[in-house]
């Protein structure tokens, strides 16, 4: 087999290989953390795995900041951790409210999604691991 087929198979199978975001469900600008996590409840049903992943995107990052944090908040995310939810937030969203992972309620992961080439991106950005999917690759790219 020629080396630039091989080449080009295997880059084409990694850039497929994350799932397409099953049992994802996202809490941004439209839907409140509260809203996707009884989404996923209603939604979720005995075939599926015992696991799921909240995405926490847009003006909803700015909640899962530990000094800023309601007790509902805290509850709510502590609840979702305990059905089985592995929570995230967007790295770009954090930037945005002049955060970094440090400052996240206990349990919450921060990722980060296609990044720019801009030479701008934080050093903590750039060591976060990559969000879990593609769907959530693209919600948490740019910016």
């Amino acid at each position: 087999m020629d080396l630039r087929i091989l080449a080009f198979s295997l880059l084409t199978s990694t850039a497929v290989a994350a799932p397409m975001g099953p049992n994802l469900f996202i809490a941004d600008n439209a839907f409140t953390i509260e809203r996707a996590i009884a989404d996923a409840a209603a939604q979720r049903t005995p075939q599926d795995p015992p696991t799921w992943k909240l995405l926490v995107a847009d003006s909803e990052a700015a909640r899962l900041i530990a000094a800023r944090a309601t007790p509902a908040t805290i509850e709510a995310i502590r609840n979702a951790r305990a059905s089985g939810a592995t929570v995230y937030v967007c790295a770009k969203d954090l930037k945005a409210i002049n955060a970094t992972p440090r400052d996240l309620i206990a349990g919450v992961h921060a990722v980060r999604g296609y990044l720019t080439a801009d030479s701008q991106v934080p050093d903590w950005e750039r060591r976060l691991p990559w969000a879990p999917d593609r769907k959530s690759l693209a919600v948490c790219g740019g910016a």
